[in-house]
């Protein structure tokens, strides 16, 4: 029996995504609305709204890459999720902001934006390398199970 590495890469996309969404979830939405004014591109008064959502967006995202539902749709959306954060955390390092962590993780993992930026791109590759190999990606995923495939 061969290793699926588009497996492992796809559960570990779904539970980076998983962990951020709960962390986040889990902290005061107050937390990730000070994150949110920190990199100063978000439009003033839809923080709170950005704040709450997003987490959800995260955790779903990731459960549902885990368990394969959906799987080409999740991998584009992780892929269309990491370009926009890359792009958040990009222009926070040319204009030089004064963010030490990224928030990523809630008060779980402090990253720098240099950091957090090649996670970014790392997971929008996986993303892309697990939808190019999707047939190998699917291996054990309920679009498998179901026929979606």
């Amino acid at each position: 029996m061969s290793i699926n590495v588009f497996l492992i890469l796809r559960i570990i996309l779904g539970g980076i995504f998983i962990v951020s969404g709960v962390e986040k979830a889990a902290s005061p939405v107050e937390n990730f609305i000070y994150v949110l004014q920190a990199y100063k591109i978000v439009p003033s008064g839809s923080e709170a709204f950005i704040a709450a959502a997003f987490p959800w967006f995260e955790l779903l995202t990731g459960i549902f890459m885990i368990t394969g539902l959906w799987l080409v749709w999740v991998l584009r959306a992780s892929m269309l999720l990491n370009g926009a954060l890359m792009i958040v955390v990009g222009q926070a390092i040319i204009r030089k902001l004064p963010i030490n962590d990224c928030g990523c993780f809630g008060n779980l993992v402090h990253w720098p934006l240099q950091g957090v930026f090649f996670l970014d791109l790392a997971m929008f590759l996986t993303a892309f390398l697990c939808l190019k190999n999707r047939t190998k990606a699917s291996a054990w995923s309920l679009d498998m199970l179901y026929g979606k495939n």
